[in-house]
């Protein structure tokens, strides 16, 4: 053929691989003499087959677009966390650190610069942001999440379009910051990153067909939101007192869902209303019942889904779309009710107890199922 596609090792190396700074380029054939003009391709007089859908999934293609929709979630998610918390960190009380400090604990980070053997302070908890956001050697970081986002992306480039690749590029770039900026460049910047992620997210859901590709992608951005539902939720579970009620407020920031409840609540904050916004709201977007409902939806439609899995989605979607929040008894500033005497967070945190082993077993399952070629037994997660 008089060309085609090459791997070209990186600096490294001769270990040809993308992910050791390996890039590709178009390779010419060149001859000394006519080349044969046959092709494959049919005339452009001959009329085409019209027809819908793409030709069948590859596994790794399939798995890095399931990646690709959980990474740009989880940056998502990383994003707001963080906004919320850095505004606030300079400005804040000795209560409202509290308070910031629980929050920050959403993100589970093994990773946390926070002193352990002694009490952290704001200024700790400063250093602590300016990690997560830009440290490309720490795993967790939102750096290293969009840098995620940008191999995954180019893993399936030949299937996102041109705009799509882009705004991938984009916000890689999007959180490089120079040397030792100020801090109040901060915000700005995440700013611009959750521009960009909302226009990510805009373009899966409005710019790609639905075919398997699309299913794959989504399915890791509800999964992913899920995930982060669960863990944003739990903060509740720990009883909260009259000083640590502002966390309630922090919670619907950084779900998007403030002016949500503002239109239903005005700014009477009270966590079973926060339950019903975040929770069991199933016209809320960003609640985690909405997450679960839509996971069902699109694993039913994949080919050759497990039943077993299948069916304890649908226990977990029961799960949360059953719970009675009216009957979660949390105490109220004033009520005269003891915290120890109100079970509602303890009811709660044995229901997102059990929705935080499901969703990253079932998550496994899937990758089990449709990613990997080596036979392993799946985890059984009904019941």
């Amino acid at each position: 053929m008089p060309g085609g596609l090459v791997r070209v090792a990186g600096a490294d190396g001769p270990v040809v691989s993308m992910q050791r700074g390996g890039h590709s380029k178009d390779a010419w054939v060149l001859s000394d003499g006519p080349v044969d003009t046959f092709t494959m391709l049919p005339p452009r007089h001959q009329a085409v087959e019209l027809r819908r859908g793409s030709a069948d999934l590859p596994s790794h293609a399939a798995d890095n677009l399931f990646w690709l929709g959980r990474y740009a979630e989880r940056s998502e998610c990383v994003a707001r966390l963080l906004r919320c918390l850095i505004t606030r960190v300079r400005r804040a009380s000795e209560t409202d650190l509290g308070c910031l400090f629980r929050l920050h604990g959403c993100l589970g980070s093994p990773y946390s610069l926070l002193p352990g053997g002694r009490p952290a302070t704001a200024l700790d908890l400063e250093h602590e942001l300016i990690s997560l956001i830009s440290d490309s050697k720490r795993p967790d970081s939102l750096r290293s999440a969009l840098a995620e986002v940008q191999r995954v992306g180019g893993n399936v480039r030949e299937r996102l379009s041109a705009d799509f690749s882009r705004l991938i590029g984009e916000l890689a770039d999007s959180v490089r910051m120079e040397e030792h900026p100020l801090f109040s460049e901060y915000a700005p910047t995440l700013n611009r990153c959750l521009d960009l992620l909302s226009a990510v997210s805009g373009m899966e859901r409005e710019n790609i067909t639905r075919g398997p590709g699309w299913l794959f992608m989504s399915l890791g951005r509800r999964l992913e939101r899920a995930m982060y539902s669960v863990r944003q939720l739990r903060v509740i579970t720990t009883p909260l007192e009259e000083s640590t009620w502002a966390v309630l407020e922090y919670l619907l920031e950084a779900a998007d869902s403030s002016m949500t409840y503002r239109s239903r609540y005005f700014t009477t904050l009270q966590p079973v209303a926060v339950l019903d916004v975040l929770m069991t709201d199933d016209t809320n977007p960003r609640s985690l019942r909405f997450q679960i409902n839509h996971l069902v939806d699109l694993y039913r439609r994949l080919p050759r889904h497990d039943a077993a899995d299948l069916s304890a989605m649908q226990h977990a979607m029961e799960l949360v779309g059953n719970l009675d929040i009216r009957a979660l008894d949390f105490p109220l500033p004033g009520s005269g009710l003891a915290t120890q005497d109100c079970d509602g967070p303890s009811q709660l945190d044995r229901s997102l107890d059990l929705l935080q082993f499901l969703l990253p077993s079932w998550a496994d399952n899937l990758s089990r199922t449709y990613f990997d070629h080596a036979h392993t037994f799946p985890i059984s997660i009904g019941g």
